[in-house]
């Protein structure tokens, strides 16, 4: 499916979290503007946000997971007019795929369907 940018997004976060099936994980609070997604630690340290159904929480302590996929927090920045390919979506936000080919999410609030 094929997007146009309405409202531009830059990214908060200039080195997103990325974690690969199987890393340990150190969880956090839940976002509170997007549900669906948990603040999350890797082992290096570098903290961001993750799709809570991409990890497996400790059940004894729930302040501890499993990746149970291979993830990039990686976002695009955008400007109006831009035209993406969306390669899926979760919790309010698309994996997109803009004119350059770089893969990255952006808000689906920030996008219309291209016609």
């Amino acid at each position: 499916m094929k997007v146009i940018v309405n409202q531009a997004h830059v990214s908060n976060y200039p080195n997103p979290i990325r974690f690969n099936k199987g890393d340990p994980l150190m969880l956090g609070a839940l976002d509170t503007e997007y549900p669906g997604w948990i603040r999350t630690r890797t082992e290096d340290g570098n903290e961001g946000w993750a799709p809570v159904q991409y990890i497996d929480r400790d059940e004894l302590n729930q302040s501890q997971g499993t990746a149970n996929t291979d993830y990039s927090a990686f976002e695009l920045n955008t400007r109006q007019g831009d035209t993406l390919t969306v390669l899926s979506e979760l919790n309010d936000w698309y994996r997109a795929c803009n004119e350059d080919g770089t893969e990255g999410w952006v808000p689906v609030n920030t996008v219309v369907p291209f016609s």
